[in-house]
């Protein structure tokens, strides 16, 4: 088929213009992404709880300083002795401790010195509230893109309800065509029971449309908490506004970008400090000890008579230093210690595999990308062609020159190569939203 030079030159003026108006409206697209990103962060119950875990990560970093400290303790007692030691000299009973003991004292205790074991300790409950720290950030990535993934799948839907409620117009507008030439004896029956069943037919499609983009309303306002029906704005684009990556240099941003490496690395910090851990197992330690209190039983009991409270209760104190040395534990220490090993060595596993699967990924998302965009770029010059096609059908057709079945097939050519143009586009955008997610990229 042929087509007109000045009808080429027309269309292209037509896109520039429609290329600057997208450009404007880029910016109110990409905010209202942004600030239903922000709504769904703000909104999940699941970052909050998350975000407990780091409180929680904070508490027990302090319990673990506070082995450090001093602790001190009270003690208020009494304590029932039968029998006790007596002896007998003549007439004389002589008792060295009373039945009934009392006891009141405050004690403290002070780990001097212990090799740098609670040090490493709180080393690693640190590490722990990091993890869980890239843990909030993990879900926050999660969820905005899988608000992204639902942004775009409702602007794809929502084109393609315009797509399909022009092509019910053109089928109504041939309906009306066909039923005029039935007046006049040039059409038959057969021609307005088609032309009938079609309508039907694209009705039935755009409420089928209009039913999922309901749904993705639905999904996605159970992501930001609130109704989210007309925040998307009816000229949004596919464009996510991101700096296109090859598969290498996303493979090495990700390397310090994306959640499950980092992940990865927070916990192999962490099992190199639960190996040092486990290594000092039998580690000695020096503690001091000190205490001061006041308790009975000074005075022994002579003849059974018990002393005045005054001479019989006294205060007392107590200072001591002691180096506790562990000497055997059945091999105790050396099995944690090979345990945490293993479980490091598990995580560099892991860790090549996480890698092997996210160049494998990136790879898939790429090419997803280049098939998408080498097969848009042969539907924009279908749609071109479809549109200029079904104008001279149509010009045809109302002169009765082809009949309902060819303006059909026109009309028909049109929408699927619209259809096809909108399928590609999404399939862009989803495989670059794939590519961004993977790279650990914060677009919000």
């Amino acid at each position: 088929m042929k087509i007109n030079n000045n009808y080429i030159a027309s269309f292209l003026l037509f896109a520039e213009i429609l290329v600057g108006q997208e450009v404007s409206a880029q910016e109110k697209t990409d905010e209202t992404l942004k600030q239903l990103v922000r709504s769904a962060i703000e909104y999940a119950p699941k970052i909050k709880e998350q975000q407990q875990m780091v409180s929680i990560g904070d508490y027990r970093t302090k319990v673990q300083e506070s082995a450090l400290k001093p602790q001190i303790q009270s003690e208020i007692g009494v304590t029932r002795i039968d029998p006790v030691a007596k002896a007998t000299f003549a007439t004389t009973s002589l008792q060295f401790q009373p039945n009934m003991n009392y006891n009141a004292n405050i004690g403290a205790n002070y780990v001097l010195y212990d090799w740098g074991k609670q040090a490493i300790n709180i080393e690693k409950s640190k590490l722990e509230t990091e993890l869980s720290k890239t843990g909030v950030e993990g879900l926050k990535n999660i969820y905005a893109y899988q608000v992204a993934n639902l942004y775009y799948g409702i602007i794809y839907t929502q084109k393609a309800i315009e797509v399909q409620k022009e092509q019910l117009k053109l089928v109504e507008d041939n309906g009306k065509i066909i039923g005029d030439r039935l007046k006049q004896g040039d059409a038959l029956d057969y021609d307005q029971v088609t032309i009938q069943v079609r309508y039907k037919n694209a009705e039935t499609r755009l409420s089928d449309l209009q039913s999922q983009l309901e749904r993705q309303y639905i999904y996605l306002s159970s992501l930001i908490g609130k109704d989210a029906h007309g925040v998307i704005p009816n000229n949004a684009d596919f464009n996510l506004g991101l700096a296109s990556l090859s598969t290498e240099e996303a493979l090495n941003q990700a390397q310090n970008s994306n959640f499950d490496l980092k992940t990865l690395k927070d916990r192999d910090l962490i099992a190199e400090r639960e190996v040092k851990i486990a290594k000092m197992g039998s580690a000695p330690y020096i503690a001091a000890n000190a205490s001061l209190g006041l308790r009975n039983g000074y005075l022994p009991r002579i003849n059974g008579e018990i002393p005045p409270i005054s001479d019989d209760f006294k205060f007392g104190s107590t200072v001591g230093v002691k180096l506790t040395i562990p000497v055997y534990s059945g091999n105790k220490t050396a099995h944690q210690t090979e345990i945490a090993r293993l479980n490091r060595e598990m995580l560099k596993y892991t860790a090549e595999v996480t890698n092997q699967n996210l160049k494998r990924d990136l790879e898939a998302a790429q090419n997803d990308y280049n098939t998408a965009k080498n097969k848009l770029d042969l539907s924009e010059r279908n749609v071109f062609q479809a549109q200029y096609a079904l104008k001279l059908a149509n010009a045809r057709f109302k002169n009765g020159v082809i009949t309902n079945v060819e303006i059909e097939a026109s009309q028909t050519a049109l929408r699927e190569a619209q259809l096809t143009q909108l399928q590609y586009q999404y399939q862009m955008s989803i495989a670059q939203l794939e590519l961004n997610r993977l790279t650990g990229i914060k677009f919000w």
